[in-house]
C-alpha cells in the first residue's frame, strides 16, 4: 500500500512539472540571424539608444480579446529601424514575398511574421521593442526585450517578453 501511495505522489509531481511553464530568462540582446547577408546582435543598451516614442497606454488581450493587463506610459524603439538594416539574401525581390522571421524569446516562445507584413504594411510601423513601461526603464526588468504589436487586435499573441533571437527563412 505504501508502495502504490508513493508511486501515485511520484506521478503526480512528475505530471505537474511536465506542464509547468518555462522560466523567464532576461534577454540583453537579440541575435539577428538566418538568411540575412551578415548576422548580427543588437544589444538592449544600444536599442535604448535610439529614438524612442511614446506609445500612450499598452492594453494586453488573449486571443479570444480578453482583457489581461494593461502597460501604462509605455515608450519604445521602432522594430522596423532596425530591421531595415538587415540585407534578406534572395536573388529576386519578388522571392522576399516567400520569406518570414521568427522572433523568438529565452524561454522558447516563438511568433512568425512574413515579410510583407513588416515591411509592406501598417503592422510593421506598429512593431516596437519597449524601453519603459509604468514609469520604469526595462533595463531592471525581468521582461528586458519586450516586443509588442500595438496594431494587434488580440496583442498578447505577438507580445513576445525577453526577445532573443529573430530568425530570417523562406518556405
Amino acid at each position: 500500500m505504501k508502495e502504490s501511495a508513493a508511486i501515485v505522489l511520484f506521478s503526480l509531481l512528475f505530471s505537474c512539472g511536465l506542464h509547468a511553464q518555462r522560466p523567464f530568462i532576461p534577454t540583453d540582446s537579440i541575435r539577428i540571424f538566418g538568411m540575412v547577408d551578415s548576422a548580427f546582435v543588437i544589444s538592449f543598451e544600444e536599442i535604448v539608444q535610439a529614438d524612442q516614442s511614446d506609445l500612450g497606454n499598452f492594453r494586453v488581450a488573449n486571443h479570444r480579446g480578453e482583457f489581461k493587463k494593461e502597460l501604462r506610459n509605455v515608450k519604445g524603439v521602432e522594430l522596423l529601424k532596425i530591421l531595415e538594416k538587415i540585407k534578406i539574401k534572395v536573388e529576386k525581390p519578388r522571392e522576399l514575398n516567400e520569406c518570414y522571421l521568427i522572433f523568438k524569446a529565452s524561454d522558447g516562445y516563438a511568433v512568425v511574421f512574413s515579410w510583407n507584413e513588416i515591411f509592406n504594411t501598417e503592422i510593421g510601423r506598429s512593431l516596437y521593442i519597449v524601453t519603459e513601461a509604468d514609469g520604469k526603464y526595462l533595463t531592471d526588468s525581468s521582461n528586458r526585450i519586450l516586443t509588442i504589436s500595438t496594431k494587434d487586435f488580440n496583442t498578447g499573441r505577438r507580445h513576445v517578453k525577453n526577445l532573443s533571437s529573430i530568425e530570417v527563412k523562406r518556405i
